[in-house]
């Protein structure tokens, strides 16, 4: 008896665990599917101008930088596409989502994807992660904050 107890409290946690059934608004998957497209072809105005919104805040490990203006934002992503470049980078793709959660116009989720050199070899890590802090404006996500998981510019 305990053991058909144990069974049944354990199948809700098992089949909730599902992390490719998460369902997202239509319009952060179009967010993030021209982030992803952006992110490859190395397009940092793209970047600043649909999908970043100022102000824009990167939590990493062990700092917080907080860019106020769209010439910060570009700045930074100039230097982490330059760095990218020098590691061979080629491209990327999100392979699913982590989490998600909305409340709104705020949103947050996390993105699993892979990195590729230019050679199609994968870059790093097989499974990457970052999240996201987005925020609606006009009917539209734009992402307003970033934790990376793993180094940006690797």
């Amino acid at each position: 008896m305990k053991k058909l107890i144990l069974l049944l409290l354990l199948i809700p946690i098992v089949s909730c665990d599902s992390k490719s059934d998460i369902k997202v608004d239509n319009t952060i998957e179009l967010t993030f599917s021209n982030y992803v497209e952006y992110w490859s072809e190395g397009d940092f105005d793209k970047i600043v101008n649909e999908i970043y919104e100022v102000p824009f805040v990167l939590y990493s490990q062990d700092s917080t930088m907080v860019m106020n203006t769209e010439r910060e934002v570009k700045d930074f992503l100039i230097s982490a596409f330059e760095t990218l470049d020098s590691n061979n980078y080629g491209y990327s793709i999100r392979n699913k989502w982590e989490h998600f959660k909305s409340d709104k116009n705020l949103s947050i989720i996390e993105m699993n994807f892979t990195r590729y050199l230019k050679d199609s070899t994968i870059m790093g890590a097989n499974e990457r992660r970052a999240s996201y802090i987005l925020r609606k404006y006009n009917g539209n996500h734009k992402i307003i904050g970033m934790i990376p998981h793993t180094p940006i510019s690797e």
